[in-house]
C-alpha cells in the first residue's frame, strides 16, 4: 500500500485511549504480512502494546526502533472523524497527525526496504504504545518488555524538523486548608483562597532554571496556573483552596525538586499555623500511582554524536532543505527511551502538531511521503 493508503486504514479504525486494542491487532496482523516477527505485550487489561522486528544477521540489537502510539483523543465535535476525507493535497480525519501518519510512514518504508529481499546487518524493529494521550502505561511498559536499540525515532509530527529534545512536565496540585467563618467577621476565620492566591504569585515569581543547548539557545522552566477553585459561598470566609498548575521541566530538573520548591516558597510566607498546606503530583486524568511517582521528565539527546549528526545530514539530503533543529516546549515520549532504556532518540513525523487535538485535525500528503522516503534512508542508515 501507499502511504496514503496506510494512513487512511489506521485513521479508519477508532482508537480512543482505552480502546486501542482493534489497532494493535491491525498492526500486529500488518507487520506480519511484510515479514516482521511480532508481539503483543499486555499493557494494561485488554489493551496491548505492538512490537514487531525484522532480524538482521546481528542478533545482538536492533539498529533502529521506530515508536509511535496507537491512542487518539476522542472526536469531539470532529465531523467524520473515522471516515478519511481527501481533497487539496490533504486528508482529514482523527489520528491523521496525532500520529497515525507516523506509523503509516514506519509501514511503507519497512514495506519498501523489505519488498528487495536485502537482509539488514542489523535488525529494524517498532513499537506501538497505548495510552500515550493519558498515563503513558505503554511507554512505561517498554522496560519490562525488555526494548531495547542502537537508536529510537519517535515518530510524532514535527513539521519534518529535527526533535533532540523535549520538557518534562510536573502536574501540581496546591490544596489549602484554612476555616470558615461569615463574611460579615472574616477576622474570625482564615481564607485559604486568600493563602493559595499569595502562594500561588510567589511560586510563579520565583526565577526559573535556565538550561542552554549548543545551536539551539536557552530553555527555561515554566510555570502556568490553570485552575483554581475554592469556598463555598461569597459571603462565608473560604476554608479550603485548590490550584493545578502545569510547571514545565528543562533538563536536569526534576518533579521531586519542583515540590520541594513549593514548600520552601511556603515556608517563607508566614502563614497562620491554622493553615495546612499540601502539595502533590496530580492530574485530573492521572489514577495510577506508577505514573505519578516516576512523572514525565525532560529528555535531550547529544547533537554532537556522530551518529545524530550523520542522521541529521541524511534527512536533509533526502528533504532537499535544511531541516530545522528544535527542542520542544512540549512533551513527547523519546523521555521513556532516552532516561529508561538509555536509547538516544530524536523525534521526527509528518503534519503539523498545532492541528492536533483539533477538530480540524489534517495532514499534509506531500510531508507523508517526504517522511516516508525519510524512514527508508534511515533504516539503511542504521541498519546497513
Amino acid at each position: 500500500m501507499t502511504p496514503l493508503e496506510e494512513v487512511k486504514k489506521l485513521i479508519a479504525i477508532p482508537s480512543v485511549t482505552g480502546e486501542e486494542e482493534e489497532i494493535a491487532r491491525y498492526l500486529e496482523s500488518r507487520f506480519q504480512q511484510l515479514g516482521c516477527k511480532t508481539r503483543l505485550y499486555e499493557a494494561a487489561k485488554n489493551r496491548y502494546n505492538i512490537y514487531a522486528e525484522y532480524p538482521g544477521r546481528d542478533k545482538s540489537r536492533p539498529g533502529v526502533l521506530f515508536h509511535g502510539h496507537m491512542d487518539t483523543v476522542p472526536p469531539y465535535g470532529m465531523p467524520n472523524p473515522y471516515s478519511p476525507d481527501v481533497n487539496n493535497g490533504r486528508v482529514w480525519g482523527r489520528g491523521s497527525v496525532d500520529q497515525k501518519a507516523g506509523i503509516a510512514a514506519v509501514i511503507s518504508a519497512f514495506e519498501d526496504y523489505l519488498s528487495s529481499s536485502r537482509t539488514p546487518e542489523k535488525s529494524i524493529a517498532f513499537i506501538g504504545v497505548i495510552d500515550e494521550e493519558s498515563e503513558h502505561r505503554g511507554s512505561m511498559a517498554m522496560k519490562e518488555m525488555g526494548i531495547d536499540a542502537d537508536f529510537g525515532i519517535v515518530t510524532e509530527p514535527t513539521d519534518l524538523k529535527f526533535g533532540i529534545g523535549c520538557k518534562g512536565t510536573a502536574p501540581v496540585l496546591l490544596s489549602v486548608k484554612g476555616r470558615a467563618a461569615h463574611g460579615c467577621r472574616p477576622w474570625l476565620g482564615v481564607n485559604a483562597v486568600v493563602a493559595g492566591i499569595k502562594l500561588a504569585e510567589k511560586i510563579m515569581s520565583e526565577e526559573l532554571p535556565i538550561y542552554t543547548i549548543e545551536g539551539i539557545g536557552d530553555v527555561q522552566g515554566s510555570y502556568n496556573l490553570g485552575k483554581i477553585e475554592g469556598g463555598n459561598a461569597y459571603n462565608i470566609v473560604a476554608d479550603r483552596c485548590a490550584i493545578w498548575f502545569d510547571r514545565r521541566l528543562t533538563p536536569g530538573e526534576t518533579q521531586a525538586g519542583v515540590v520541594e520548591d513549593i514548600r520552601k516558597a511556603a515556608d517563607t510566607m508566614g502563614f497562620s499555623d491554622e493553615l495546612k498546606i499540601d502539595i502533590e503530583i496530580a492530574r485530573p486524568d492521572w489514577n495510577w500511582p506508577p505514573i505519578k511517582e516516576r512523572g514525565l521528565l525532560p529528555a535531550i539527546t547529544d547533537m554532537s554524536r556522530p551518529e545524530v549528526s550523520g542522521l541529521k545530514k541524511l534527512c536533509d539530503e533526502v528533504l532537499g532543505f535544511e531541516s530545522r533543529v528544535y527542542f520542544t516546549d512540549g512533551y513527547n515520549e523519546m523521555d521513556f527511551l532516552i532516561n529508561d532504556l538509555g536509547i538516544n532518540t530524536i523525534q521526527f513525523g509528518p503534519g503539523d502538531s498545532a492541528r492536533c487535538h483539533t477538530d480540524d485535525e489534517y495532514l499534509d500528503i506531500e510531508q507523508l511521503q517526504k517522511c516516508t522516503d525519510v524512514y527508508k534512508k534511515i533504516i539503511s542508515f542504521f541498519c546497513e
